[in-house]
């Protein structure tokens, strides 16, 4: 089984949960025997706080369709400007003869519907994020008309939890059938603990992810002074944005914030290595999305045994299991997240019940290895459907 991966984002270029999302499926794959590749369209690397091209003319020479890169886990990568992406794509398929095309975002339809068109390679589209459900939910602009295309034409498509499931067949009916529930995944690591971990220091709260309005940033906001004004030694750490923690302290640490400056730190942009160390350092994660498909965050904190208040929707609501493996509260609710965020700091217990919870559940449900199994079965059956039309 060949299995090539279309994706804007792969580490180390990654922008959020997709990019963390497609390189553990593809490693995953890879180690367990699947040949797989990747083919990166575009894609912008940090550099020094700012965002700079990962596509430069020097990088395509050393790195085109040719001349694969081979990592370590014996995935193939190719890395192509997204001026020649259909070119590209189509000249690589046409050479690597792979059974099934793993589309990642409606962007690149144009790559995918191109490919499939003039090679008839079977077509996985999996739905990170409904974009129609992103408009209406969190009002951000989106690329409806080219995700409800993509979906209408996938042989499979697939759905990171059961709520997008049925998301999915009631925004686009002509997909019933064809949709497949196959959550994401995360590798197992060791994880190091601090001696005195919440004795006789302040605890930490974490955020991690996106700026926007339906990552429930401002009900966050709004419930640390509830938090703080309680709890006074606690401290906020806040990871993600665009840009560095300056310009993102300016932008969002105003008004009734002003005064806890001391205890909210803001780190901007970070890559994986470094996200990872806070969430070593962190006591208590907290995922207050209004809309969340399926929550990388959330494993990435099961994974290193953190007790978790998140809003109950979505991927965390089918994850987690409020007062067993995390305190689960109503979204778009400021006093609630903080009742839950105070819930934890004021129990040690109750912390280091959650967490040892959630890290048995994440080892025993949603690592790679698992998931990709799954994942085999829906190829099997795109590629045996997509036999006749090749």
């Amino acid at each position: 089984m060949r299995v090539l991966h279309l994706t804007p984002e792969y580490p180390p270029v990654i922008w959020g949960g997709l990019g963390t999302a497609v390189g553990g499926l593809a490693t995953a794959s890879a180690r367990a025997g699947l040949s797989t590749g990747v083919l990166l369209v575009g894609g912008v690397l940090a550099v020094g706080g700012s965002y700079a091209t990962a596509w430069q003319p020097a990088t395509l020479a050393r790195n085109s369709i040719d001349q694969p890169i081979i990592d370590s886990e014996g995935v193939m990568f190719f890395h192509v400007s997204p001026f020649d992406a259909i070119r590209a794509g189509v000249e690589l398929v046409r050479r690597w003869k792979p059974d099934v095309l793993h589309l990642h975002t409606a962007w690149l339809w144009s790559v995918a519907r191109a490919i499939q068109e003039q090679t008839g390679t079977p077509l996985v589209f999996t739905v990170h994020s409904l974009d129609r459900a992103e408009y209406e939910i969190g009002k951000l602009y989106t690329h409806w008309q080219e995700q409800e295309d993509v979906i209408s034409s996938a042989n499979r498509v697939i759905a990171l939890s059961l709520s997008e499931e049925e998301l999915i067949a009631q925004a686009c009916p002509r997909a019933r059938g064809r949709i497949r529930i196959v959550g994401n995944g995360i590798d197992d690591v060791p994880v190091p603990r601090r001696d005195g971990r919440g004795r006789g220091e302040y605890l930490r709260v974490l955020y991690t992810g996106r700026f926007v309005e339906r990552k429930g940033i401002r009900e966050l906001l709004a419930a640390i002074p509830k938090v703080l004004d309680e709890e006074p030694s606690i401290h906020f750490v806040l990871v993600g944005g665009y840009g560095g923690s300056a310009e993102i302290e300016r932008t969002w640490l105003a008004g009734a914030l002003e005064s806890y400056r001391s205890q909210v730190h803001f780190t901007g942009w970070l890559p994986p290595s470094q996200v990872a160390e806070w969430y070593q350092m962190a006591d208590i994660l907290v995922v207050p999305s209004w809309y969340e498909p399926f929550g990388m965050v959330i494993l990435e904190g099961m994974i290193y045994g953190l007790p978790i208040a998140a809003a109950a929707v979505g991927g965390p609501a089918e994850i987690l299991e409020h007062g067993r493996t995390a305190l689960l509260f109503s979204p778009k609710d400021a006093e609630a997240l903080a009742r839950a965020v105070l819930q934890l700091v004021k129990s040690q217990e109750l912390r280091e019940q959650l967490g040892r919870a959630a890290a048995c559940e994440v080892r025993a449900r949603w690592l790679w290895c698992q998931v990709v199994e799954r994942m085999r079965e829906v190829y099997e059956e795109a590629a045996e459907e997509g036999d006749g039309s090749r």
